[in-house]
């Protein structure tokens, strides 16, 4: 799929996502027994171990190659452009809804308004980790341009998941104290890492004299932060996981 990708100078992330589509239920999957024979059920928490741990060290890497500075030079841009880039896709998913909803959806068991605010938000929420190998792929991610759609990419996402938790709260006959949950749980955690662990990782630097390359000590600090971070997300329903399993 890359290869043919290739010749549309598409990222290979593109074509790696139209290979998931083919090689799931969409089209493969329709072939009696070819899900079950290349993709068994006690194979897939190992599949989505190995892809979760990628992700998560993939995403790192982008935090530490952007310039934080940067990002906050731009950061009226990229607010105007996140929302922007979630009011459209927001309208076009609620005016698909309408007909979506009369033709397919049992209308006694599921509200309109319900099912309008989920597809409306389904459709706004980016694809962060998509965005960040595009950038990559293209070779965007050090300047101008690829900074600003980052940090929107940033905002969107943090949105509109605690949007899509606070839908599902809704459709689930249940407050919006999830969704407050979630959002108040996630500075928590920032403040937390960019306060007091911040600077425990600055005294760990002089103590293990990391400071022109990082000790083993260091990196083992740095990678248990990293999983910690990704397990508390996690918790909270922020994670690529928490997203599959709602």
């Amino acid at each position: 799929m890359g290869y043919v990708f290739s010749f549309a100078r598409q990222p290979k992330v593109i074509a790696e996502v139209v290979g998931g589509v083919i090689l799931g239920p969409t089209v493969m999957g329709r072939i009696p027994n070819f899900s079950d024979s290349i993709f068994p059920k006690p194979s897939m928490s190992n599949l989505n171990l190995v892809a979760n741990v990628g992700l998560i060290l993939f995403l790192f890497l982008i935090g530490v190659e952007v310039d934080p500075q940067t990002m906050k030079k731009n950061g009226r841009n990229a607010a105007l452009i996140s929302l922007v880039g979630m009011i459209l896709p927001f309208g076009l998913g609620a005016a698909v809804a309408v007909p979506l909803y009369h033709r397919y959806v049992d209308e006694e068991t599921t509200s309109f308004g319900h099912f309008l605010l989920f597809v409306g938000v389904a459709m706004a929420i980016t694809a962060f980790p998509v965005l960040c190998r595009i950038l990559t792929a293209t070779k965007l991610l050090d300047n101008r341009v690829g900074v600003i759609v980052l940090a929107a990419g940033v905002g969107n996402d943090v949105v509109g998941w605690v949007l899509l938790a606070l839908t599902l709260a809704l459709v689930n006959s249940k407050s919006g104290g999830s969704a407050a949950y979630i959002l108040l749980a996630a500075v928590g955690w920032s403040i937390f890492l960019l306060w007091p662990v911040k600077k425990a990782f600055r005294w760990l630097v002089q103590k293990t004299g990391s400071q022109n390359g990082p000790s083993p000590l260091m990196m083992v600090a740095t990678f248990v932060m990293i999983f910690t971070s990704a397990f508390f997300t996690g918790i909270i329903g922020m994670s690529l996981s928490a997203r599959i399993e709602h």
